[in-house]
């Protein structure tokens, strides 16, 4: 059985799903009508670039982002390689006042939203703040600010806390800071449900518009890179010095940061304003099958329903290229392997971003963002690091330099430890 919360549906009121009900037994989601759903803004804040013309950069010659850590005590923990977000000052995009008290988990999504917003051109007024909503998702927030904020309290006590640090430590302060800076009224939601935080959001906000309950969205993902997370990773043997998604040799992830907005429309309210549109929005499917909170699905139940749905609800028979969620480890790689072998076959092309940007439970946004920007210039990275396929993988995995594709969409797939998974698919703009 096929098992997904029902608080995973973003229709309430019945619209906008297939199949039984979340409370009624086979619990998997397909959405059937994303199509009119267009995105007209991107913003993007990774290790491969500030703004999506440096990343598009990055992609085209095959540079990946991830280097040594520097400057941020990283080292101390053993470390030699990191997916860390340089050349950036938040104060270039917020002002410095609000800026020194934000955490850097929200800096970086809040200037992910301002790019995105100045990209698609939307004006937030009186008129419509009411109708803009906003959907995040992260995996681990800031963790800086919930160590500094416990260690006052451990230390001295409920005196020794910092009231100014505390709301940079719950997973929601990056939507609030996004609603301050735009001043909208709209719904204001975040996901942290692990490797699929960001695509929640996404399948929220889509909903939204499905439904008439807003007129443009703020999708949001992102997560920091930060001591705790080293440490909290490398406890679990899973944190590697070298990112190889796909390679025989490879043996962990590397941890990297950073974050991606991008704005959702109605297609017909963006055609009106004459807006430029990437792509429109094809499918977000959802699925999970019990696992162990630290496995992944080794039945591949979720990974194969979840991508067996975006297709069905699309009802093309195979993306133009793949961006896989492989991330080094040997249990991900080889059973994403697997699954996308068993459903699309061997003739598509596959990248992963993730080699040229690190891991981060929030990266979905990221790599949904990276695959539209792609998608649109006719353009499919190499997987960064790839020398030697794993053994038995038949995929077209793209290596050595980016290929040309025309490409009328793109598969992005995300398949989470505990066993959820989703794949999302996104169309060209004609």
């Amino acid at each position: 059985m096929h098992e997904i919360s029902p608080s995973l549906n973003p229709f309430p009121h019945g619209g906008g799903t297939s199949g039984p009900s979340p409370l009624e037994g086979e619990g998997w989601v397909r959405d059937i009508s994303m199509t009119m759903i267009a995105v007209t803004g991107i913003g993007i804040i990774s290790p491969a670039g500030v703004g999506k013309e440096a990343v598009l950069r990055a992609y085209s010659e095959s540079r990946s982002g991830i280097s040594e850590p520097t400057g941020s005590g990283l080292p101390c923990n053993g470390i030699r390689s990191a997916g860390m977000v340089r050349n950036f000052s938040a104060k270039d995009f917020i002002p410095a006042m609000k800026a020194r008290r934000m955490s850097r988990f929200s800096q970086l999504c809040l200037t992910s939203a301002i790019e995105a917003a100045k990209d698609s051109g939307i004006t937030i007024s009186d008129e419509n703040r009411y109708r803009i909503a906003i959907a995040a998702g992260t995996g681990l927030a800031s963790t800086d600010s919930t160590d500094l904020f416990y260690e006052g309290l451990l230390r001295e006590g409920p005196e020794g806390t910092n009231p100014i640090i505390f709301p940079e430590t719950v997973q929601n302060i990056a939507a609030s800071h996004i609603a301050m800076h735009f001043v909208t009224r709209g719904q204001n939601i975040t996901f942290s449900h692990a490797d699929i935080s960001s695509e929640l959001a996404l399948f929220y906000g889509a909903g939204l518009l499905r439904d008439g309950e807003a007129d443009a969205v703020i999708v949001s993902g992102a997560d920091e890179l930060s001591v705790s997370a080293v440490t909290g990773y490398s406890a679990f043997g899973v944190v590697s010095n070298s990112m190889m998604p796909f390679d025989r040799s490879r043996n962990g992830f590397v941890l990297g940061e950073g974050a991606a907005s991008v704005i959702l429309e109605r297609r017909e309210d963006a055609e009106k304003r004459n807006a430029h549109i990437y792509c429109t929005l094809g499918a977000v499917d959802i699925a999970s099958y019990p696992s162990p909170n630290i496995s992944y699905d080794t039945t591949r139940n979720s990974m194969l329903r979840a991508v067996e749905a975006a297709l069905a609800s699309t009802g093309i028979t195979s993306p133009g290229f793949i961006s896989a969620c492989a991330n080094g480890t040997p249990d991900l790689d080889r059973l994403e392997a697997e699954t996308l072998q068993e459903t699309l076959g061997t003739t598509v092309p596959v990248t992963a971003y993730r080699s040229y940007n690190g891991y981060f439970p929030g990266d979905g946004l990221l790599r949904i963002a990276s695959a539209a920007l792609c998608l649109e210039q006719g353009m499919v990275p190499a997987i960064a690091g790839l020398e030697q396929p794993l053994e038995g993988c038949g995929l077209d995995l793209v290596i050595g330099r980016a290929r040309k594709l025309n490409a009328d969409s793109a598969m992005i797939t995300s398949f989470s430890t505990g066993g959820s998974a989703a794949a999302t698919i996104l169309r060209k703009y004609r």
